[in-house]
């Protein structure tokens, strides 16, 4: 008996975190909110990568294509 009243009280409380997530209204909600924030996440972290490391190289390379290019017009 105790047992079956413990799992309808752990069937219920699933209910309610599942309406929790299903029945969220209003213009901005947790799901909203969680995402925005993954997002922001996904961009520092390439930001970060590219400035560090990428973007020094990148513009080196450009650089010196640049360089090469007057050098053979001049030539």
């Amino acid at each position: 008996m105790e047992y079956q009243q413990r799992k309808q009280l752990s069937k219920r409380e699933e209910e309610k975190k599942l309406s929790f997530w299903r029945d969220e209204r209003g213009d901005i909600g947790v799901k909203q909110i969680a995402v925005t924030v993954g997002v922001i996440v996904i961009i520092a972290v390439a930001v970060t990568l590219i400035r560090n490391t990428f973007l020094e190289q990148w513009i080196r390379e450009v650089w010196d294509m640049f360089m090469k290019a007057i050098e053979d017009m001049m030539a």
